[in-house]
Order: structure tokens, then sequence, then C-alpha cells
């Protein structure tokens, strides 16, 4: 949507550069309004828009026609109106600040609670603005150009638009391209040394990247003009070229855009709560879990007896103002707090399990990692592996009767997992930047906190399965062979280490009718790996 408003941008001011007419004029204040309410940085080509706008009207410029300006520019602002009207009368869970006053709906439009200005809610140094720009115009020149973007991207800046009123139009929209970069680029604190986030911050660039594939179809179709006028043949070499690159381009690409069969989020969706049993209290961490799980909810009725809440805005103050609209939970606060700052109003999140864990029978889960460390916590309750969340139980009940009955009820429910997410999302199709990597990064982070519970199970039991210790490698096996040597911990290594140790002192044997217990590289050159 936003680069249909950035295109509507640069349409509506070569409009307005070629007729000078103030109803293009009024159009484009209307479009940088009605734009803003989809995404803020397009006011980072606004600002120059309107500058060169101004300055060209400036011999006519008087107060009714700014007058006129900022009428259609609020006019434009209007869809923001339905924020306030939507939160008094129809408030839903889930909803993102307090708007129903102009204080609260000033500080959500200016995005208060990350930083005006800011993407991302952290302090820590990240890559300076130098860096920033050579990854932009790599990915922007070689990736998605192929080279021959810039060059005619150039030609395009050097040949003006014909039947243009005001000359300075192809310079207005360069100054407005070069603006964005910059600001944007000293703006922007997202850590980029992190793949994931570096994909976030790679989507602001699809706004600039208009503007230089527009140059560059103008500097297409000045270099097929003057070939037409040299030559026939050369005209229709170079059609026939600028036909290949599109298809070569498409051809390269097709594995990227083509998902037609991009089931992976919705699936992981159902995979995370189709397996809680009815009435379960879930609290999310994860973006991801959270976007996926009230889209299945809101939008496809999915198992709504399901109360799903989102811990990082359970932070803020405003979420005082959100507890009625969960009246099966009780707050013993106004917002969630770490466990030292009750005296400002707030709650950690262990009165919150306390004041809970006997509303929900289903129990009460967790998605994602905790948003501060609080030992008074796990204290009093520990988190126990169920299916891709981990279930809250109190510290003092013992979590199974029977070991073995656990590990059957957890192989039920990792089937009932796989059965809506069958397949992960490979590395070949989607790499660490993509919200797809994370789903299969999580399965398997998951897979890992399961073998990691039953080992400690199955070493304090009095007589250690073999079969089970075996399972337990798997995992810790494919985190060690796939996740990069920096994610490596001293855990992972010493339960791995230490599920081997019990498997080679254990007395039993493997059954020789049972498939080979190991990952396919362990024990490879060994004559008989089942001993």
């Amino acid at each position: 949507m936003n680069n249909l408003f950035a295109a509507w941008l640069i349409f509506v001011l070569l409009r307005y550069a070629q007729s000078g007419s103030m109803n293009h004029a009024n159009l484009g204040a209307f479009v940088c309004g009605l734009a803003l309410c989809n995404q803020h940085t397009i006011v980072l080509f606004e600002i120059p828009i309107i500058a060169w706008v101004l300055w060209t009207q400036r011999h006519a410029l008087r107060v009714k026609m700014l007058s006129k300006f900022t009428f259609y520019f609020t006019l434009g602002l209007l869809p923001y109106i339905y924020m306030p009207i939507v939160s008094t009368w129809n408030p839903q869970p889930g909803s993102w600040g307090d708007v129903t006053s102009v204080a609260g709906l000033f500080h959500h439009l200016r995005r208060g609670d990350y930083g005006t200005f800011r993407l991302f809610s952290s302090d820590r140094d990240t890559e300076p603005l130098s860096t920033r720009l050579v990854l932009y115009l790599n990915d922007a020149i070689g990736r998605q150009g192929g080279y021959l973007l810039g060059p005619l991207a150039l030609v395009g800046v050097l040949n003006p638009p014909r039947r243009v009123r005001f000359e300075g139009f192809r310079w207005a929209v360069v100054c407005m391209y070069l603006f964005y970069l910059v600001v944007f680029h000293a703006l922007s604190n997202m850590p980029l040394s992190e793949g994931l986030l570096y994909g976030v911050h790679m989507r602001f660039w699809q706004q600039p990247n208009i503007v230089l594939f527009v140059w560059g179809g103008v500097g297409l179709n000045a270099v097929l003009h003057r070939a037409n006028e040299a030559s026939g043949v050369l005209s229709r070499l170079g059609v026939v070229l600028s036909i290949a690159c599109t298809v070569g381009q498409g051809v390269q690409w097709h594995h990227v855009g083509n998902q037609s069969q991009a089931w992976y989020i919705h699936n992981y969706a159902k995979a995370l709560v189709d397996p809680l049993p009815r009435n379960a209290l879930v609290f999310v961490n994860y973006d991801l879990q959270w976007t996926a799980i009230r889209y299945l909810q809101r939008c496809e009725g999915f198992r709504p007896d399901v109360t799903v809440l989102n811990l990082s805005m359970m932070t803020y103050k405003w979420f005082g103002t959100k507890h009625a609209l969960y009246p099966s939970m009780s707050f013993p606060g106004d917002r969630l707090v770490p466990a030292s700052n009750h005296q400002d109003g707030g709650f950690s999140l262990r009165d919150l399990v306390r004041v809970n864990i006997d509303k929900f029978p289903g129990g009460i889960y967790l998605g994602g990692q905790l948003n501060f460390p609080d030992p008074t916590f796990h204290d009093h309750f520990i988190t126990v592996p169920y299916g891709l969340l981990d279930k809250f139980h109190p510290a003092s009940k013992p979590v199974y009767k029977s070991l073995k009955k656990w590990h059957r009820q957890n192989a039920k429910r990792m089937a009932h997992v796989r059965a809506h997410l069958p397949v992960v999302p490979s590395n070949a199709d989607y790499n660490d930047e993509t919200w797809e990597w994370t789903v299969a990064r999580d399965y398997h982070m998951k897979q890992l906190g399961v073998a990691t519970f039953l080992l400690d199970e199955t070493i304090k039991s009095d007589k250690a399965n073999i079969t089970w210790l075996a399972e337990c490698t798997r995992p810790l096996e494919h985190s060690l062979r796939h996740e990069p040597r920096q994610f490596w911990s001293e855990s992972l290594l010493k339960n791995l280490g230490l599920a081997y140790a019990y498997i080679v002192r254990s007395p039993d044997d493997f059954a020789p009718t049972d498939p080979d217990p190991f990952e396919p590289h362990v024990g490879q050159g060994v004559a008989d790996k089942a001993r």
C-alpha cells in the first residue's frame, strides 16, 4: 500500500509540474494526508514535495492558498478518526494504545511507545549512516537492478520530461530521493547484524526504489528512442535485450516471488494453538506468533476459546485501560513490570499467573521469552514444554506421575503439531531475513527444549531409558550442525555430552529391529552403531 501511495505522489507531482494547476496541488495535499494514514515514512517524500510546491508558488502564495492546502491535507487524514470512534464504541482485545483521548491519539500517531522517528525500541549502538547507505546501494543497484538500473536511472535524470511547466521537477524528485536515503538511514536504529531485523530494515527500501525504478524506466525509454533514431535494427535489438533482461530477472527471482503455496505461517499458528486444551490462556512475546494467532482467531474464527495476550503490550501504562476486554482474567495492577517495581502500581508475571492459574483449568502457556528476568517467578513456577509453547506449572507440584505417560502425551502433542505443520520452510527458499525462517528456527528450538527437558528427567529416573536418551540427541545434534557457531551454548554441548555418556554407560542395547535412533552422520565408519 505504501508503494501505491509513493507512486501516486510522484504521478500527481508530475501532473502538477506539467500543468501548474492548483487542482493538482490540492490533490497532492490530500494524497499526502491520506498516505500518512498508512505509513509514516512517506513523510520523508512529502517534506521535499511540499517545500518544492510552495517554492513554485512563492509569488502567489497567500493565506487563502495555504488554508486550502491545509484543508485538503487534513481531509486526507480523516481515516484516523476511525481509531477513537471504534476504540470508544467497539473496543477490541489486542488493540494497541489508548486512543480514546486527544493526548493518547497524538501519542499513538507519533509512535511514542517506540520513540518518534525510531524503528527499534533500543538504545544500543548500531551501524553508522555510511554502512547503511552502502548496503542500500549494493542491494538496489546490484541485487534489484542487475547493475543496469543505476546507469539507466542516471540517463533518466539527465533526460528531462517533456511538456513540463516547472523545469525543476526532476531535481525536486532527485532531492526527494536523496532526502529519504539520508534522513531515513540516519534515524534508523534497527540493528543490522541480525538477519530478521536486517530483513525488516530492507522493507523500507521499497519506497526510494520506486523513484529509482521510475528514473530507470525513463532512462530506458530515452535509450530506445535514441536507438530508433539511429537505426531500426539497433532499436529492435534494444527491445529484445530489454525483454530478455526482464525475463531473466523474473526467472532468477521466481523462487522468491512465488509464494502461492507459502502457508507456513498460517500452519504454524494452527500448530501453536490447536494442541491446547479448551479455554487456555496464552502469553506470547514474538510478533510472528501474535499476529498469526490473531489472524486465525479474528479472520477465520479458529479456536476463539483460547485467550491470547501480548506480554510486551502489557508493559505500557495504557494497558490499564484494556483490562475490561479480558473479563475472564484478573489483573493485580495496571501493567506488567519487573518484580521490583510494584510501588508504581504494576504487577509481576508471578502475580499475574498466580491470580489466574485457577481461572484457566486448561492451563497458562508462554510463547517466546519473558520480558524481565524474575528470580521470584522461578521460585514459584517452572515452564514445561507443551507442543510449540511452554506451560506454566507450580514449582511445588510434580510435573507428571509417570515419565512414560508424559512422554506418550508429548508424542501425541507433537504429532498434532506436525499434522498442521508437516514441513517447515527450507533454508534454500527462506533465509534468515524472512519470517518464514523464524518458523523453522522456532520449531527446531522447541524440539531442542523438549529434548533438554526429557534428558534431564530421564537422567533423574532410576533407570535411564536408552531409547529416550538417543531420541534426545537428535535435536541436540541438529542444533549443533545447523545453528551458527555464535549461537552455540555451553548447555547445548554439555547436554549432548551427557546424553552420549549415559548411552555409553547404559547396560541396555538398542533393538536390532529398531530404526537407527541417531542422526545419519553419527557413527559414520562404525561397524555396529547399535552398540
